[in-house]
C-alpha cells in the first residue's frame, strides 16, 4: 500500500475529529476491545492495481460488481491536491473507468456514491464553485446528471434503480438566514429537491439516507438552531410516500452519521459512539460502543445478515477498529493482518457484498505517516 501523509482528510466525516498521532505513543497499548475477537475471521488483502497510489473505499452492493476508489497526489504530496480514480471489478480483474468530463469535481467525501449494477453507478461531488455535479456510469460512458439547484450539496446517495435514486445533504450559501437540509429524488429525467427546515433560522445537514421501500425512507444528520452551528442535535426524518416527518431522537443525541436497516427491517442509527434502534414505535439503546480511544462510529454496514461497525480512533489504537453485533453485544473482529503491530486510526469504509463478503478500508499509523489498508472478510466469519 502507498503511504499517505497523516494530514490527509477523509471527506465529510473528517469534521468529526482530526486524527492526532503522537510519535512518542508508538509502542504503547491503547484501546480495549468491546468484546472478544472471533477466532474464525479470515481476511484477504486486496492488492492495489494503481501502483504507488492507494485504494481507500469500496462499494460492493452493485450486484456482483465491486466498485473502488483509489487516489494519488498530483504533485506527490498532500499539498498538491488529490486525484480520485474509479475502478470496476468483475471476478478478480480491476478495470479503470474513464475520468469524468469535469476534472474539477471533488469526490473525496465518503459514501457519496451508489450502485445497483455494473451499468448503474453514481458518483456525486462538488466543483470549485460549490455546485453539485452528479456523474452516472451506464456501463459504457459517464453521463452528467446534476441538480439544477446550484445551492444543493449532496452528502449521501442511494440508488434503487436507474430511475429511482435518493440523495441527502445541505444547502450552500454565504448569506442565507437559514440553511435547510436537502433531499433529492432522481426520477429518471431530473432531480426533484425538497428542503427541510425544522425551525426558522436553523442549519440542517443530512449525512445519511436509507431506502427500505418507496413508502419507507429514512434520512438522518444534525440540525442547529442557528447558522454557523450552535445548539446542535441529532436529527432523523422519515418519508411515508407522501411527506417527510421528523422522528424525535432521545435528548442529548449528537449528530447522526449513519442510518441503516437490517434484514428484519429494524432501523439503526449511529451518533458518536452511541447506537439507536427503532423498533417501529420508539428508539431503544443498549448497543453503544465502549472502546477506549473510539470517538465515533464512522460506518454501519450489513454483510451476511450481520451488522458491522467501523470506528474512528484517537491517537491510534491496538483495537482492530471493526466490531460485529452478536445480537446482544459488540465483539471485536480480528485485526486485518496488514495492521498487526501498528495502531489503527480509522476504518472509513465498510461495504457488504451480496455474497456476504465484507470489504474494508482504513488507515493505521507508522512513523510520520498513515498508510492505508484494504481487505475482504470471508462470508461466514
Amino acid at each position: 500500500m502507498f503511504t499517505r501523509q497523516s494530514g490527509h482528510a477523509r471527506g465529510i466525516r473528517a469534521r468529526l475529529r482530526g486524527v492526532s498521532v503522537a510519535v512518542a505513543a508508538i509502542g504503547a497499548v491503547i484501546g480495549l476491545a468491546a468484546g472478544p475477537a472471533a477466532a474464525a475471521d479470515t481476511w484477504t488483502a486486496v492488492p492495489d492495481p494503481d501502483s504507488s497510489r492507494w485504494f481507500d473505499a469500496f462499494l460492493a452492493n452493485g450486484g456482483d460488481t465491486v466498485f473502488a476508489r483509489s487516489g494519488f497526489y498530483s504533485g506527490g504530496d498532500s499539498g498538491s491536491g488529490e486525484v480520485a480514480r474509479y475502478w470496476q471489478r468483475n471476478g478478480t480483474t480491476w478495470t479503470l473507468l474513464p475520468a469524468f468530463a469535469s476534472q474539477t469535481v471533488e469526490t473525496s467525501d465518503d459514501d457519496v456514491w451508489t450502485a445497483t449494477s455494473a451499468n448503474d453507478f453514481w458518483v456525486v461531488g462538488q466543483t470549485a464553485s460549490a455546485a453539485t455535479v452528479g456523474n452516472h456510469w451506464n456501463g459504457t460512458a459517464w453521463e452528467q446528471r446534476s441538480p439544477t439547484d446550484t445551492t444543493v450539496r449532496f452528502l449521501d446517495i442511494k440508488a434503487v434503480s436507474t430511475s429511482d435514486v435518493w440523495a441527502v445533504g445541505t444547502t450552500r450559501s454565504s448569506s442565507a438566514s437559514s440553511l435547510p437540509g436537502t433531499i433529492g429524488h432522481w426520477t429518471g429525467s431530473s432531480w426533484q429537491v425538497t428542503k427541510i427546515t425544522p425551525t426558522a433560522g436553523s442549519q440542517t445537514e443530512l449525512t445519511s439516507v436509507y431506502v427500505k421501500s418507496a413508502t419507507d425512507i429514512w434520512a438522518a444528520g444534525e440540525t442547529c438552531t442557528a447558522v454557523g452551528g450552535s445548539n446542535c442535535r441529532g436529527y432523523v426524518t422519515h418519508y411515508d410516500g407522501t411527506s417527510w416527518t421528523e422522528v424525535a431522537v432521545p435528548t442529548g443525541t449528537v449528530g447522526i452519521e449513519e442510518i441503516t436497516a437490517g434484514p428484519s427491517g429494524e432501523v439503526w442509527a449511529a451518533a458518536g459512539t452511541k447506537v439507536l434502534r427503532w423498533n417501529g414505535s420508539a428508539w431503544t439503546g443498549g448497543a453503544d460502543v465502549s472502546v477506549s480511544g473510539a470517538y465515533a462510529i464512522r460506518e454501519l454496514t450489513w454483510a451476511g445478515g450481520k451488522l458491522y461497525a467501523g470506528l474512528g480512533l484517537d491517537s491510534g489504537s491496538s483495537h482492530s477498529g471493526i466490531l460485529r453485533w452478536t445480537g446482544s453485544a459488540w465483539e471485536q473482529v480480528t485485526r486485518v493482518p496488514e495492521t498487526t503491530g501498528y495502531y489503527v486510526t480509522n476504518v472509513y469504509e465498510l461495504s457488504g457484498a451480496p455474497d456476504g463478503t465484507l470489504w474494508a478500508a482504513g488507515s493505521y499509523v507508522q512513523l510520520f505517516a498513515t498508510p492505508t489498508f484494504a481487505a475482504t472478510l470471508a462470508p461466514g466469519s
